[in-house]
């Protein structure tokens, strides 16, 4: 994958899957890296006797999940690699996290010529990816040795940059590619730029319209990552299909904006894309093939529940078979 794309992106566990596979990792190993870390990072439960669906009550604690196990599971993958290891990593790299004591959004990019590249360069890569991943409610916050351009050390809490627009990276990662800031300064155009976008699915399960208005201050504190990331998902979405040539299958947004891609409000698209992602409904499923109950639905859909994850391989793998090569443009040909 490093030898075809000139650069490699994500956030939260799009930032794990993008290191690996910029150190030159095959996907079958990003596949079992998934298959070992889901149990050993999910199995045990901060205070275990509470049920893992008690969301409100385990809300009021630091962490759900052990963040000892994860950052242990990243430094035994990405070992003592540092961010600016120009032999290593074998094309560019851009990890997003969101900065939580300052609330804005990092993306730490590896080109020579960033603006900020030589003050974090010596940052360890699990150290970027736990501090990408650390998603409230389920880890606590991580602290990364980032300097200022001077060289002076600063204190830091990063948080999962999936609470930000950039919970799908792939606007972050054009802006990456072409605000010459960043160092890349690539030329934009449908026929000079091309992204694919890559989706981890999408299961959003409606709430209770009473309930949830009677919930409590404690029980939203679950719930507020995804009022995030669903927004960031679809205003991704948005700017893909409104910018850019879609190469893909098309993505129905919702029914006030339907698909954008036949409007005509510039000369020529900002680039060209191909976006995936899996609708974790149970009619989308079952068109997939797969015969899923509501319970088993609605488990499929949350983060943790680690023990999906042949089902979540399997869902994926026929997803891929509706990948074809007219979904890749021939302008970009090696």
């Amino acid at each position: 994958m490093s030898d075809y794309y000139d650069m490699m992106g994500g956030t939260s566990t799009g930032a794990i899957m993008a290191t690996g596979l910029a150190l030159g990792m095959e996907v079958k190993q990003i596949i079992q890296l998934y298959l070992d870390l889901g149990e050993v990072i999910f199995g045990k439960r901060s205070y275990s006797l509470i049920p893992r669906d008690w969301t409100g009550f385990r809300a009021i604690f630091k962490e759900n999940y052990n963040s000892e196990n994860l950052e242990k599971q990243l430094q035994s993958t990405f070992g003592e690699i540092v961010f600016g290891d120009t032999q290593a990593i074998k094309c560019g790299l851009a990890i997003n996290t969101k900065r939580a004591d300052t609330y804005s959004l990092w993306t730490f990019a590896n080109h020579p010529d960033g603006v900020y590249y030589k003050a974090n360069k010596d940052i360890k890569l699990w150290e970027l990816c736990r501090a990408s991943s650390a998603a409230p409610y389920y880890f606590k916050p991580k602290q990364l040795p980032i300097k200022t351009r001077k060289g002076q050390l600063v204190k830091s809490g990063f948080v999962d940059g999936g609470v930000s627009l950039a919970n799908n990276p792939v606007f972050q990662l054009f802006l990456t590619a072409t605000v010459p800031s960043f160092g890349f300064n690539w030329k934009s155009g449908e026929n000079d730029l091309f992204l694919t976008s890559l989706g981890t699915g999408n299961g959003l399960l409606l709430e209770d319209p009473e309930v949830l208005v009677e919930s409590r201050a404690v029980a939203w504190a679950s719930k507020l990552p995804n009022l995030f990331m669903i927004d960031a998902l679809e205003m991704n979405q948005i700017l893909l299909q409104y910018l850019g040539k879609n190469f893909g299958p098309s993505d129905f947004i919702d029914n006030q904006f339907g698909q954008l891609e036949e409007l005509k409000y510039l000369k020529e698209k900002l680039f060209s894309f191909t976006r995936h992602n899996v609708r974790l409904t149970q009619d989308a499923l079952t068109a997939l093939g797969f015969k899923f109950d509501m319970n088993k639905v609605r488990s499929i859909a949350e983060m943790d529940h680690y023990e999906n994850i042949p089902d979540l391989l399997a869902i994926g793998r026929k997803a891929a078979e509706q990948f074809t090569e007219t979904h890749l443009p021939t302008s970009f040909d090696v």
